[in-house]
């Protein structure tokens, strides 16, 4: 029988499942460590070659694609049941609301309507807990919007803002895990699904951390980017990789819709800020730098966090620049910060509803809980290793182009990292352009009727004639 170091080697890291999350990091003596790959994703390692692991952790039941390890269905039922209802979409929750914060500086200085930090705030505030952990820059105190991002601690409002904004960039927890090991505290911790996750595992076995991590805020997640994905659009900004030194990847435009966000990018001989969409690989749906295991989660709400935070993408929202959130709660002190904080005029929220929730993460939801059954039946055929999930293998989408979708949304995935660092090795944007262009223009007319076609090609025609 094999170590289980060894089988979560063979099986979640050779195919290309590791996430980077750094549980398996953790454990004393761990015989993993965390690197950063050429495509500019965190993996993890074995630390030498025949490495016998010298604690009695199970590998396996630590990482969130580990055969052993249970989902997240049965995480969240021993954490939540009790007091919460289930759907199957959304998980457990006991509230779900919509809306921002209103007092203070909150909604100005995050990516939405300002929950994330406020949450966080009021955790230090209220004296439920010593410490936050989330992702900043590596030196917030000279400027936020530096790289690279990572982990780090807070324990006062002046901290804890460094962290707002959304990081689309590769981060890991081993380090800081380590550091809540060796620091006695309270703590809340903020991750993406599969990073709660792997801290719930993680909690299973540690009781260091069972006792010290008092909360887990989940982000609602689309997927987890590559380093590349920020140099990629600086790149198209007139800032090359070699010269990337800061980033913010949702500045707020008051003449445009929440979702019609800019980017700022700095480098060492100027900054730029250019509306997303004019961006090549930024349409979030077709997963440019998307890291493979993410096309085999399906958790979309951080179905194991005490409470999880959004974007609102619903009409009667979208259209308000500064951003609404969606919130889901499961955890009974956080609901109850935020129904008094709503009575008190703290919050503009409004009960949302689980229904009005799903739809406010429609896309996201069809690909994680639906399409990543012929995903996996695509794996399946090709004869590799896939993680057990909570949907099965199917070889058939409705409506049937959704199926070449999705072979294009793989191929784009692994293409991005190929072309690009092709790119910086010749030092050329072009060789990645060029490479997924027209990949891009066959993913971006499936499901489009000839009509629709031809109907957007004269608006495009009569926009031109219009400028001239």
């Amino acid at each position: 029988m094999k170590e289980s170091h060894q089988a979560l080697s063979e099986t979640v890291i050779a195919n290309g499942y590791c996430v980077g999350c750094g549980v398996c990091a953790v454990p004393e003596n761990s015989p993993f460590r965390m690197v950063m790959d050429e495509y500019g994703q965190y993996q993890s390692q074995l630390s030498e070659s025949g490495v016998f692991a010298k604690t009695d952790s199970n590998y396996e039941k630590l990482c969130p694609f580990g055969s052993a390890a249970p989902n997240e269905d049965e995480i969240a039922e021993q954490h939540f049941a009790e007091a919460c209802e289930h759907n199957p979409q959304v998980g457990y929750y006991n509230g779900v609301y919509a809306g921002h914060v209103s007092e203070g500086e909150f909604r100005k200085q995050g990516s939405s309507g300002g929950m994330g930090t406020w949450v966080l705030n009021e955790l230090l505030a209220k004296g439920l807990v010593d410490y936050v952990v989330h992702v900043k820059s590596e030196t917030a105190e000279e400027d936020l919007h530096n790289i690279p991002f990572k982990y780090q601690i807070s324990e006062s409002l002046e901290e804890t803002q460094q962290g707002g904004k959304s990081r689309y960039f590769p981060i890991e927890l081993s380090e800081v895990l380590r550091v809540i090991r060796d620091q006695p505290g309270r703590y809340a911790v903020v991750g993406l699904p599969c990073f709660i996750k792997s801290i719930r595992l993680l909690q299973a076995q540690d009781s260091i951390l069972a006792e010290r991590i008092h909360y887990c805020v989940g982000l609602v997640c689309g997927h987890l980017k590559s380093a590349h994905y920020a140099e990629s659009l600086a790149w198209q900004m007139g800032i090359p990789p070699r010269e990337l030194r800061g980033i913010d990847f949702r500045i707020k435009d008051p003449s445009q819709p929440a979702n019609r966000y800019s980017i700022y990018a700095r480098g060492l001989s100027g900054e730029a800020v250019v509306p997303t969409r004019q961006l090549f690989g930024a349409d979030w749906g077709a997963g440019a730098f998307k890291y493979k295991a993410c096309d085999f989660c399906d958790d979309v709400f951080a179905e194991t966090a005490d409470v999880v935070l959004g974007d609102a993408w619903l009409p009667e929202y979208v259209d308000d620049s500064d951003g609404t959130n969606v919130v889901v709660t499961r955890n009974a002190n956080i609901q109850q910060i935020i129904v008094d904080a709503m009575s008190d005029g703290r919050l503009d929220f409004k009960e949302l509803g689980v229904e009005k929730a799903i739809q406010s993460q429609d896309a996201g939801l069809r690909h994680r809980k639906v399409a990543i059954g012929y995903r996996l039946h695509r794996e399946k055929i090709a004869h590799s290793w896939v993680p057990n999930k909570r949907t099965s293998p199917t070889n058939t989408l409705k409506p049937r182009y959704e199926m070449k979708r999705q072979r294009l949304r793989s191929e784009l995935r692994d293409l991005s990292h190929q072309s690009f660092l092709a790119a910086k090795s010749a030092n050329d944007l072009s060789v990645y352009l060029k490479a997924m262009s027209p990949v891009y223009l066959r993913y971006s007319r499936q499901g489009k009727s000839l009509f629709r076609r031809l109907v957007s090609f004269a608006k495009r025609k009569l926009k031109a004639l219009i400028k001239v």
